[in-house]
């Protein structure tokens, strides 16, 4: 079975879950968090709009991607895991095509979110000045390498348990965990989590000055090194993924 294949089934199972309004919405909550701050903040006292733009946009996504992926890991499952319907399933398509299939079906997901995203931060620092454009690519990359690898994460955890609130209550903690490591850059912690990934790969920084109530923003060169650590992590949450579905729709059969 094609790869091609592969996607469009799994892309039929999900119809009629309501993930492209799930996404919507959460892409709905960014935009109008983001253009509220803009219009609350004094943008005389920033010295650049689109750093500032661009740290809270990730900041956004630490706290409401993760759920929403965890949300679309469990909705790939739950139907599949309730009823204990691998092993028919696995009569037609090989396990590693399914498991495969899944990915590719939420990668697409994935990726449209982040293009989103990425023409958002783009049409917002537009009036700022044209540096933003320098940085989309920057943009992009940390937006969908951290939030595949949070998706693949979820999705293994969502076919090891059958009940799929544990799954989502990980997705809660790893969530809350990668919003403290923003404020605790002194510690390791946001290099060992993947929900951490959204600060690590964030390559604009701030200093606020509390005297003049100035904040300085600059940016960074990109952190490859840390983008190749996230992008090996996917591998390895990928084949230790496929290897542990098929030994268990194996024992199943």
């Amino acid at each position: 079975m094609n790869k091609k294949t592969e996607f469009s089934l799994e892309m039929r199972k999900l119809r009629r879950r309501h993930i492209p309004l799930l996404f919507l919405m959460v892409f709905t909550l960014i935009t109008a968090w983001t253009y509220w701050c803009i219009d609350d903040l004094d943008i005389s006292r920033l010295n650049d709009v689109s750093a500032m733009v661009f740290t809270n946009l990730l900041l956004m996504n630490t706290i409401l991607c993760p759920i929403v992926l965890a949300a679309l890991a469990s909705r790939m499952c739950d139907m599949e895991q309730m009823g204990n319907t691998y092993k028919w399933l696995c009569t037609m398509q090989k396990p590693e095509h399914i498991y495969r299939g899944k990915v590719m079906a939420g990668s697409f997901y994935i990726i449209l979110f982040t293009l989103m995203q990425t023409i958002l931060f783009w049409i917002i620092s537009q009036p700022y000045g044209a540096g933003a454009v320098s940085h989309l690519p920057g943009y992009f990359t940390t937006i969908f390498l951290t939030s595949l690898c949070i998706f693949i994460l979820q999705l293994n955890l969502s076919l090891k348990f059958t009940n799929q609130l544990t799954p989502i209550f990980i997705s809660i903690g790893g969530t809350f965990t990668g919003l403290f490591s923003w404020f605790l850059n002194r510690w390791p912690l946001r290099y060992l989590i993947p929900w951490g990934y959204y600060a690590s790969l964030c390559n604009a920084g701030y200093i606020y000055d509390e005297t003049t109530r100035y904040t300085t923003y600059s940016w960074d060169t990109y952190p490859f090194l840390w983008m190749a650590v996230l992008a090996a992590a996917i591998i390895i949450l990928y084949r230790h993924g496929q290897k542990h579905f098929l030994e268990t729709v194996r024992e199943n059969m």
